[in-house]
This record gives structure tokens, C-alpha cells and sequence, in this order.
């Protein structure tokens, strides 16, 4: 196969395996071929080159191969120049909106990625990416989390960041961005697996989220440059999500949404489930609790629920004795009567100070004046709109 001379620039030489690239790209094009029989084709066959040598008869031993798809490859050839002026097109994009491409048959390319089903060939990114993403834990959720999801959500990335396990999720509002921004906080790496080209900043307004993912990891995508947000593009990409983590915490969803397509996903792949319950009466739990009670995912209290779980694979030292919702660091002894009061109406979910108020007894002033040195204590939080929980 002749070189594309036109594609010699530095930025393309820099982050690129051309010839991976070419091939992929070529069987990409072929008709009838998706990412599973591309797989399999490369399995058997390392080079373009090889790919040309083969007669009908010869292609069809390959797994998923008929002898229609046979003849598309063949057909393919004769267009080859067509689709070489095609690459050569994409790459110009690339170059000028500093946008990467890493190939399955590369060795940055995530190595949890290349195990699943359906892996995609390759990925466009803007960012880094790094082999730390060997150890790294998705988490997804619900757009419109409660105080309560985004509380647990900041909690729970904050703990397993300081194990230096880099965070996978899809930037979109609500628990994912919560995720994100945790992460980048405490000075780790994370990835955002867009539904559309990664020139793209979606959702609108989360352009400062989006750099800042750039700065401190990579945003991904299998689209095109130039492929806008479209609902059907985000279920496909939640596979990469769970694909590239070796598992995966659900913090709050329905019963419906994409949360759960991520969940469904991970458990095809064969990796951990993790979901975080909670109230039974609340919508947004609906999907985690279900999970739980199914047995599809398990029930996560603290991030050691997780790390004991991927104890083999993440090759950390943990304290596995830590329950952080059952076991707190003061005696209650130690508390006065007003403060042991508020305190035991308290719970891991919000309570609002009318209704402190309303079960204690106690005057507005006074839960208040009790509640706060319950907050200097470490023991309790306070959250917007005057809400408060254990911590």
C-alpha cells in the first residue's frame, strides 16, 4: 500500500501509528464490517499488506467473514485511493483542531478496552491519555441528583482518589460532572467518554469542565470529529465507560436512563457493579436499589466496600475494616444532651432544620447553636438550604 505522503507532519508523526491507522481506517470503510469482525480480522491478520494477499476462499475462514463481506473487501481495494483521500482529510481536521487518534493496535490505546466486546478500533481524544487507566473505577449517575447523591458522589471519588485510581465518566450533568470536577479537586487524572466528536463541548456551558479534563487527563470519543450530540450516540458510548474501569459505582438512578445501560454494560464485560442505595421513597433511587436487591451490584457504604472487592486487581493496602456509616471516630458520651438529641434524628440522607426542629423539641436557635458545634465535632454536615446529615 502506498504511503499517504500528504500526512508527514510532525503533530500526526508525534501521536500516530500511520500504518495501524491506514488499516484500520480501510477496513473501517468496508461494508458489512464493524468493530467485532474488524477485530477478528486483525487477530488473524497484522498488516494491510497481508489483508490484499488473501483469495475469497481464504477470508472466509476468518470468523464473522462471508463470502459477501469476502467480496466487499476486494471491492474496497479497487477505491483505495478514494479512501485514502479520505483519511488524509480527517487527519487535516485533526491536526487543526489538535485532536489525537489512538488505535487498537497501539499501546497507549486503554488496555481494559481492548477485552471487551465491541471494542471500537479507535478512539479520538484531546488530552493525554496514560497507563494509569489500568486502575481506574467509572462512576455514572443521574443528571438531577439529590443533596444526598452529591454528597456521597463527591465523598466517594474523594476517598478512592487518594488510592491514585484515575475516575472514568460521560461529563454530563449531574452525578458525572460532580465525578469529574471531585477528581480534578484532589490532583488526579480523569476521562470523559463523549457521545459526539470531541470538538464538541457537550453539554453547552460545561466548557470550563471540559478544559479542565483536558488538563488533567483526556476527553474520548469513537465519532467523527464534527459528529454533534445525538440520544442515540450515548447509550453505544457507556460501553466505553465501563469497558476501559475495572468496575463501576451507580450513584442514584431511576429505573430508567443511562445509568443503567452502563450497568447493563458492565456486567456483559464481566467487571464489577457497585451501587450506592438509597430512600426507598425517592425516584432516583429506584434503579440503584433495584440493583442491589437483585443482585446485579453491590451494596456500597464506603469506598473500602469497593477496593476490598477489586482487592486482586488493584494491589493496594487497605484498611479493611473502616465502615464510615457505621463506625464514627467520638463517643456519644461525650455529647450533651442537646447534641445527642439532634444527633440520633440525623441520618446519611438530608434532613432539613424544620424538621430537626419539629422532632427534637428543641427551638430553631437552639438545633442550630447544637448543630454547629455537631459540625466543629466532624460528626455532622451542613448542606445548601440549611440541610443536615451524619458524615
Amino acid at each position: 500500500m502506498l504511503l499517504i505522503q500528504s500526512l508527514q507532519n510532525k503533530f500526526i508523526i508525534k501521536f500516530l501509528n500511520l500504518e495501524n491507522l491506514k488499516y484500520l481506517y480501510f477496513l473501517n470503510a468496508v461494508k458489512l464490517l464493524g468493530n467485532v469482525r474488524i477485530c477478528n480480522i486483525i487477530n488473524r491478520i497484522d498488516s494491510i499488506d497481508k489483508l490484499f494477499s488473501l483469495s475469497i476462499k481464504e477470508l472466509i475462514n476468518i470468523d464473522g467473514i462471508s463470502e459477501k463481506i469476502a467480496n466487499e473487501i476486494l471491492k474496497a481495494q479497487k477505491n483505495l485511493n478514494e479512501i485514502n483521500d479520505s483519511l488524509s482529510r480527517l487527519l487535516e481536521i485533526c491536526e487543526k483542531g489538535e485532536i489525537k487518534i489512538v488505535t487498537i493496535l497501539d499501546d497507549n490505546f486503554p488496555k481494559n478496552l481492548k477485552n471487551i466486546y465491541d471494542t471500537p478500533v479507535y478512539l479520538f481524544y484531546k488530552g493525554s491519555l496514560s497507563q494509569e487507566d489500568e486502575k481506574s473505577i467509572g462512576i455514572v449517575g443521574t443528571r438531577n441528583p439529590s443533596e444526598y447523591g452529591n454528597f456521597i458522589c463527591s465523598k466517594i471519588t474523594s476517598d478512592l482518589v487518594k488510592y491514585n485510581l484515575m475516575i472514568i465518566s460521560g461529563m454530563a450533568l449531574g452525578i458525572d460532572s460532580v465525578a469529574h470536577k471531585k477528581c480534578i479537586q484532589n490532583g488526579n487524572k480523569t476521562y470523559a467518554v463523549l457521545g459526539c466528536g470531541v470538538d464538541f463541548v457537550y453539554p453547552r456551558g460545561s466548557k470550563k469542565l471540559y478544559d479542565a479534563i483536558i488538563e488533567n487527563g483526556a476527553v474520548i470519543s469513537e465519532y467523527l470529529p464534527g459528529t454533534e450530540p445525538d440520544k442515540i450516540n450515548f447509550p453505544k458510548r457507556n460501553r466505553i465507560i465501563s469497558g476501559i474501569s475495572l468496575g463501576t459505582v451507580i450513584v442514584e438512578s431511576g429505573l430508567k436512563g443511562g445509568s443503567l445501560i452502563t450497568a447493563e454494560y458492565a456486567l456483559d464485560q464481566n467487571r464489577e457493579l457497585f451501587a450506592i442505595p438509597g430512600n426507598i421513597t425517592s425516584k432516583e433511587s429506584f434503579g440503584t436499589n433495584e440493583l442491589i436487591k437483585k443482585g446485579f451490584a453491590k451494596l456500597v457504604t464506603n469506598v473500602d466496600d469497593i477496593l476490598i472487592e477489586l482487592d486482586s486487581k488493584l494491589n493496594i493496602e487497605i484498611n479493611k475494616k473502616t465502615n464510615v456509616t457505621d463506625k464514627v471516630d467520638f463517643d456519644l458520651n461525650n455529647l450533651t444532651s442537646y447534641e445527642l438529641t439532634i444527633y440520633k434524628l440525623l441520618s446519611n440522607e438530608p434532613v432539613h432544620i424544620d424538621k430537626i426542629n419539629e422532632n427534637s423539641g428543641l427551638s430553631i436557635s437552639d438545633c442550630l447553636v447544637n448543630l454547629l458545634t455537631l459540625e466543629f465535632k466532624g460528626i455532622v454536615k451542613q448542606l445548601p438550604g440549611k440541610y443536615f446529615l451524619k458524615c
